[in-house]
């Protein structure tokens, strides 16, 4: 599924051989997947990057603090095993070190953003998120999982506002190093609770994409499908806060009219494609 969704859209955009690349997926704690990602996805997805002859393939998050090391997350949720069996190198960010960085569309982080200094050393950044609601975030995704790459100063900053702002800031983090392509998982998925426990169901679909919005999107789209929280059941795709500030920002599409959908095989995907433009 991994590789058939990468195909849809016409392989990795834009990289190349001698790349340093970095593959990030949930590992907020080591509650198995959808908590965090599969680690077959994972798997899957260094086969295919190593296709692209690259210099280096790294796996790094920076899991929340009451699962650390990271590493030891990673091991307990499989990610670890897969990642070093097919010969990618795996890093526990709270052991790199943060640089902090201002950008002027961030207007909700007056003081910067304190973010792992591992993306001054890669070339290509793919996300691999998993489809699951949160109980603060009221979903996470694409433009949440930037949260793994921020320092605890930060993520303090971050937890200490609720919505609207919380979203905002979700979405702020991505103008620093925004994703190069996203993965999103949707092999199982939380519909209600999240992040670390919640009602499992299994869609079994893979989306991938390069760009951010559309895959929030489209993750949302299929939690409407399947049935879930009303803070997701009861609002447009596009007036949830995340979704709002990254369009504001210029971080990806602005509407449902601008994405294209290549499917395979989903029988569905038409009454998932509906609650886009609802």
């Amino acid at each position: 599924m991994v590789r058939k969704a990468i195909e849809l859209v016409g392989g990795l955009k834009n990289l190349n051989s001698g790349k340093v690349v970095l593959i990030k997926p949930n590992v907020n704690s080591n509650d198995p997947y959808p908590a965090t990602t599969n680690p077959e996805v994972i798997r899957s997805i260094i086969k295919i990057v190593k296709e692209y002859k690259p210099k280096r393939i790294i796996v790094a998050d920076c899991s929340n603090r009451n699962y650390r090391p990271t590493i030891e997350s990673m091991k307990n949720v499989g990610i670890y095993q897969v990642a070093i069996q097919e010969g990618a190198e795996v890093i526990g960010l709270e052991d790199i070190g943060w640089e902090n960085i201002k950008t002027e569309k961030a207007i909700n982080w007056p003081y910067g953003i304190e973010i792992t200094s591992i993306l001054k050393q890669i070339d290509y950044l793919i996300s691999v998120p998993v489809i699951k609601t949160h109980y603060i975030a009221t979903y996470s995704m694409a433009i949440k999982n930037s949260v793994g790459l921020i320092s605890d100063k930060s993520r303090s900053f971050l937890h200490s506002y609720g919505e609207p702002k919380f979203g905002n800031m979700l979405a702020e983090i991505n103008l620093i190093h925004p994703p190069d392509f996203i993965i999103l998982d949707g092999t199982k998925a939380f519909v209600t609770g999240g992040p670390f426990t919640g009602e499992v169901k299994q869609p079994n679909i893979i989306i991938a994409t390069s760009d951010i919005i559309a895959a929030d999107a489209i993750g949302l789209a299929i939690l409407k499908y399947l049935g879930t929280t009303k803070n997701i059941e009861e609002k447009s795709i596009w007036e949830q806060q995340q979704i709002k500030r990254a369009i504001e920002i210029g971080l990806g599409i602005s509407n449902a009219n601008q994405i294209i959908i290549h499917d395979e095989n989903i029988n569905e995907i038409s009454q998932i494609k509906k609650f886009l433009f609802e």
